[in-house]
């Protein structure tokens, strides 16, 4: 007896003395994350004093690997089973926070709305408010469900509280000012907007300068609006940030309104698909606040003389293009009576125009002689090709037949000659309807 006792104190000496009591200067313990040990201590004391937290854990654990494929039917299959999970534990805010990013993927904004409502109530339950950061995410999602299932006041409240507090990210402080534009509230919105970008973690500056550029706009404040648009250009050429979005726009047609305000800011900007998108905004979006706002584009729009720009797609000939678009406006007209039954497109016109040619040798390769010329330059011709479609009733039929009436017209457009031997080039312009 007496040696186990004398054995235990050794033991306990020893273990005093190991590097978990004097750990080495040189390496410094790992730093602890309290809140992962305060999780786990949770856990283990819910798995001994509630049985269903051992399947409501297994329940969440296997939705979670549905998630991560993130094929339809392995999203339905995680909402049965966090359904069953939220059965078993209803105050448990993970399988409602889980659920509602599952019904935010899916877009189904009123069912988001409701599970991260519920997961924000039952976190602050469950002590998560201690922990700011693990509610913050929650927040912002629940705002953009809030939003998009109508409720744009609750939407605002949420978001808004979490940007005074401090807390805000550059992403929640964009949707706010996303939230504010809906409500009509453009002053307000621009400074969230304004704040945003002020942000270090923004995700996405081209679509908060988007936004910002569309409630200048909306609250007629032109060169501001330009401004913004041209800023949000050089960081997004391709216009990726309106087209490809993970989340939609806010709004009926907010997507076409601002892609109706891009391409009119693009260098070489382009009036004619600017104008198609107004009109699809107005067509989506008839009882939009900002319906008016699209008229007055759209007048503006159609007042231009198209093309207002004619441009150089390749070649080395020497060509006015300020001459060329003059001569190519005169059969515009014609052109764009061959769009009338397709309001929603609009069509890529293409003419090369090639000088006189060297002869060629019948035994050896063709010579080129000018460094930037390396093949014989193409035969004189037209293209005409759909650019842009928006209409959804507009038939293959239909456009065919608009590409076949402008194709002759186009090939009748008297451009300048190319007079330097092997030279050629190649405009090309759009039309759209009337």
């Amino acid at each position: 007896m007496r040696l186990a006792v004398r054995v235990g104190l050794i033991l306990a000496v020893v273990l005093a003395a190991t590097p978990s009591g004097a750990q080495s200067k040189r390496y410094p313990p790992e730093p602890v994350d309290r809140d992962r040990e305060a999780e786990q201590r949770s856990k283990l004391w819910e798995s001994a004093t509630n049985p269903k937290s051992h399947p409501y854990e297994q329940l969440v654990q296997e939705a979670r690997h549905d998630i991560q494929a993130r094929t339809p039917a392995r999203l339905r299959s995680a909402l049965e089973k966090l359904g069953e999970a939220i059965a078993l534990l209803p105050r448990h805010h993970v399988a409602y926070a889980l659920r509602g990013a599952v019904h935010l993927e899916l877009g189904e904004w009123a069912r988001c709305a409701s599970d991260l409502e519920a997961a924000v109530d039952t976190g602050e339950h469950e002590g998560e408010a201690a922990r700011p950061r693990a509610l913050l995410d929650l927040r912002r999602s629940l705002g953009i469900c809030l939003a998009r299932a109508g409720r744009l006041a609750d939407a605002e409240r949420v978001l808004a509280e979490v940007a005074a507090s401090g807390a805000g990210t550059g992403e929640l402080l964009m949707r706010l000012g996303e939230v504010r534009i809906a409500m009509g509230k453009l002053d307000e919105a621009i400074a969230a907007l304004q704040a945003a970008l002020d942000a270090t973690d923004l995700p996405s500056v081209p679509l908060a300068r988007w936004l910002l550029a569309s409630a200048y706009d909306r609250a007629r404040r032109p060169s501001e609006a330009s401004r913004e648009a041209r800023s949000a250009v050089a960081y997004d050429r391709n216009l990726s940030a309106l087209v490809t979005q993970a989340v939609p726009l806010l709004g009926a047609g907010e997507t076409e309104y601002l892609l109706g305000l891009a391409y009119a800011t693009v260098e070489p900007p382009s009036v004619e698909k600017s104008l198609v998108y107004f009109r699809r905004f107005l067509a989506v979006a008839p009882e939009s606040p900002w319906r008016r706002r699209a008229e007055e584009h759209l007048r503006e729009l159609e007042g231009a003389r198209l093309p207002e720009t004619v441009a150089r797609v390749n070649g080395m000939a020497a060509l006015d293009l300020h001459a060329a678009a003059t001569v190519v406006r005169r059969s515009m007209p014609a052109m764009r009576a061959c769009m009338a039954k397709v309001p929603g497109a609009v069509m890529e016109v293409l003419i090369t125009r090639s000088g006189p040619r060297s002869p060629r040798r019948t035994r050896t390769p063709y010579v080129v002689r000018h460094p930037y010329r390396t093949t014989a330059p193409p035969p004189d011709g037209v293209t005409v090709s759909l650019a842009l479609s928006l209409d959804d009733t507009a038939s293959r039929v239909e456009l065919d037949a608009a590409t076949r009436c402008i194709e002759p017209i186009a090939s009748r457009i008297v451009l300048p000659a190319v007079n330097e031997k092997d030279s050629w080039y190649r405009i090309g312009f759009y039309v759209v309807s009337p």
